[in-house]
């Protein structure tokens, strides 16, 4: 029988997998938790609605995703520990590969990072994510950050993010 959490990962997967067209993040953390995940709202400045989700298909490796503007992706987390993990997949028919971190500064705010390169558009992408995590409760938290990525050409681009998570 199909529980709810395994319900609302195949729908996640089915979402992303139809609407990615970039890459995009959320202020994950590097934690993975087997059969747990997390969605993500964010608003993004300038651009709107991002939505995100993960879920932990082993202990240590977990499916992830975002969709909406200003970029989107599919791949997969491996945590390495609980502090630093590996990740990858695809932005715009292209692989990326990236690490993702976080720092806890006391029981309730964690500082997030993420840093990917990519090959878009035949440039070679540097993207990344910084933010903080704040805990409202054991299951929702506040997240905020900036997100951006530098290619070649030297364009930068770089927005404000703020929104909510939901542990499940």
């Amino acid at each position: 029988m199909l529980t709810i959490k395994k319900l609302v990962a195949v729908i996640l997967v089915a979402v992303f997998t139809v609407g990615f067209a970039g890459v995009g993040y959320a202020l994950t953390s590097p934690q993975v938790g087997q059969n747990h995940g997390v969605i993500t709202g964010m608003l993004v400045s300038d651009h709107g609605l991002k939505l995100s989700g993960e879920y932990g298909l082993t202990p240590k490796l977990a499916l992830m995703g975002t969709m909406g503007d200003p970029i989107s992706m599919l791949g997969v987390k491996y945590e390495l520990d609980g502090n630093f993990a590996l990740v990858g997949g695809v932005t715009e028919s292209s692989p990326f590969i990236g690490i993702n971190g976080s720092h806890q500064f006391n029981s309730d705010i964690t500082g997030i990072y993420e840093f990917d390169l990519s090959a878009r558009r035949s440039d070679l992408s540097l993207m990344y994510e910084l933010g903080l995590k704040i805990n409202l409760d054991a299951k929702v938290d506040l997240r905020a950050g900036i997100l951006g990525f530098i290619e070649d050409d030297h364009h930068h681009f770089h927005t404000l993010e703020v929104g909510v998570g939901y542990k499940f």
